[in-house]
């Protein structure tokens, strides 16, 4: 049976990554440049503010309770630490998401070339695989952003917090992780019993 939107969107997705593993490397080049050199102009660690000054910015009738901003700081000089911590803003959430396109990758190129596509035993352990990457990773990545995230405004802002919460991304990753590993058990037990059948005819 051909199945050319596997084809389409294994080299979708093929781009995809490759385009992320270059944006990994900009990202670790752009770390190294904080760490041992002085920071050129349009490159910078961007944190998050909060509580910004909001005066005469609502119109009449209206109230702004809180309001949050991106700021991009330049540290002055080379900055070891501000670099190692604003990798770990973003590199495990990156690894994570690269691993999980990687892992897509490979079970679309299996499916393409098996004799039953997607309804396999091999398709149902890459969806729990990827299942259990979106999962780990993201919680992890959500820790390890926040106490980096944390400690970085420390040193770069006069008012900081003790907590950042994560990107809402983050969450939504893990959820689609639950959601793999509920494919991967459907496609598991549907698979075994097409076996079953398959063994009494």
């Amino acid at each position: 049976m051909r199945t050319p939107w596997i084809t389409r969107l294994e080299i979708l997705l093929s781009i995809g990554l490759v385009l992320g593993c270059l944006g990994a490397l900009g990202g670790l080049l752009m770390s190294v440049v904080i760490a041992f050199f002085d920071v050129p102009n349009g490159i910078g660690i961007p944190l998050r503010v909060f509580d910004v000054p909001t005066g005469g910015m609502a119109a009449d009738g209206a109230l702004i309770d809180s309001a949050s901003a991106e700021v991009t700081l330049r540290p002055g000089g080379a900055a070891p630490l501000a670099a190692l911590l604003y990798l770990l803003m973003w590199a495990p959430a990156t690894a994570t998401g690269l691993m999980a396109l990687f892992t897509l990758v490979r079970a679309l190129h299996r499916a393409r070339l098996g004799d039953r596509a997607l309804f396999s035993a091999a398709t149902a352990g890459d969806l729990r695989r990827l299942g259990w990457i979106l999962i780990g990773g993201s919680l992890a990545s959500a820790a390890i952003r926040m106490v980096a995230e944390a400690i970085l405004s420390s040193m770069l802002l006069t008012t900081s917090y003790p907590i950042y919460m994560p990107p809402d991304t983050l969450l939504w990753a893990a959820v689609a992780g639950v959601a793999a590993l509920s494919v991967s058990e459907i496609v598991r037990r549907g698979v075994a019993l097409l076996e079953e059948v398959e063994a009494t005819i």
